[in-house]
């Protein structure tokens, strides 16, 4: 049985899912792991015709994931991979029980050969986010999903379902709505469980960021884990700021689609979305004229107890560097490492966003 570490992604519906799993594949990218996803079952089948009402839909949702799990498998057994994988389901094996009754889920376990339990505790870890209607109402909406049509309260009942459909299994982290805490926030708290079933650092929620002066690139840490990414911001509509990203490493890349939109009551909330290459290349059609891509390497290390990305910009900022490390408040002692060079902090300034280094020099 090959060893590889095999993560749920799941929880009701208007979750934060599709964010978070943009999250995780960022972040097995920064530990030096390959982030493989396998995506919605359910939503693909929808997609591609497939009746969600008859009862043998939820046979044909478990063989797609035990068939995409099996081609995966063959993949890394062939040295397909540019790392060690991490295996991450948008919804796993026993998400079906929130949306059937006891004796179709049964009867598709059955057609498939698999016992309830072998569905359930197979996997390494189950990451369950809380729907906003659970305690962010305000955020609920019906709008980034094409195949969602729950109202608040049956929200409220599928978060329950779903949430009982996987008790029992070895290595379940709930991720609820916590008063004061904002989606950035939720998104760190399910990094943190993230790495704690990797049994990798566990990322902090605050970052302050330094350019780095005289640098010197042979003192790096040998392991620090290179990352190559590309981001260009796109024209939309004019509230928002919209980007997508190529980000990758030995020429394996993922994409993003990232749109930033102010709230009413200050600050902004981001949706991050995972898309295929396809549909990366249909957005750059969209790209902003008046902004040149932002494009850097990125190399991920361990320094005193902090996690640090060091970033080394190309093309039109060639030169540039700066360092961002996590801290627990921003007013943490911060321990650099002395010997890549001369630091100087530049935390909160405008200047340093990617939006603003996107303008030409």
């Amino acid at each position: 049985m090959l060893n590889i570490p095999k993560v749920v992604e799941t929880g009701g519906p208007c979750a934060g899912k599709t964010s978070a799993l943009a999250a995780i594949a960022q972040f097995c990218q920064n530990v030096g792991r390959h982030p493989v996803i396998i995506t919605e079952a359910v939503t693909d089948l929808a997609n591609a015709g497939f009746d969600k009402t008859r009862p043998e839909f939820q046979t044909y949702v478990l063989k797609k994931i035990l068939f995409e799990t099996a081609l995966r498998e063959e993949a890394y057994a062939a040295g397909h991979f540019p790392a060690e994988p991490v295996f991450i389901y948008d919804r796993g094996l026993c998400d079906g029980r929130a949306y059937v009754d006891e004796d179709t889920f049964a009867a598709a376990l059955k057609a498939v050969d698999l016992s309830l339990v072998q569905a359930r505790d197979e996997y390494s870890g189950v990451i369950f986010l809380d729907s906003a209607a659970v305690g962010a109402e305000e955020f609920y909406t019906l709008e980034n999903n094409d195949v969602r049509d729950e109202g608040l309260e049956a929200a409220r009942i599928l978060n329950e379902r779903t949430k009982d459909a996987w008790m029992g299994t070895p290595h379940f982290r709930h991720i609820p709505n916590r008063p004061g805490v904002d989606f950035d926030g939720k998104i760190t708290e399910c990094l943190q469980a993230l790495a704690r079933i990797l049994g990798v650092p566990i990322p902090l929620e605050n970052e302050r960021k330094f350019l780095v002066h005289n640098f010197k690139p042979d003192m790096l840490p040998r392991h620090a884990t290179p990352i190559d990414i590309i981001q260009t911001y796109l024209v939309g509509k004019e509230e928002q700021v919209e980007r997508v990203r190529a980000r990758g490493q030995h020429n394996h890349y993922l994409y993003f689609n990232t749109i930033k939109v102010g709230l009413p009551t200050g600050g902004s909330h981001e949706l991050d979305t995972l898309v295929s290459r396809g549909m990366f290349d249909d957005l750059l059609i969209r790209r902003d004229a008046t902004r040149l891509p932002v494009h850097k390497t990125r190399k991920c290390f361990r320094h005193a107890e902090h996690y640090c990305e060091l970033d080394l910009f190309r093309g039109h900022r060639e030169g540039l560097i700066m360092l961002e490390v996590e801290v627990h408040e921003m007013t943490d002692h911060v321990e650099l490492p002395q010997q890549l060079g001369e630091f100087e902090e530049v935390t909160g300034d405008p200047r340093y966003s990617n939006y603003a280094l996107a303008l030409p020099t």
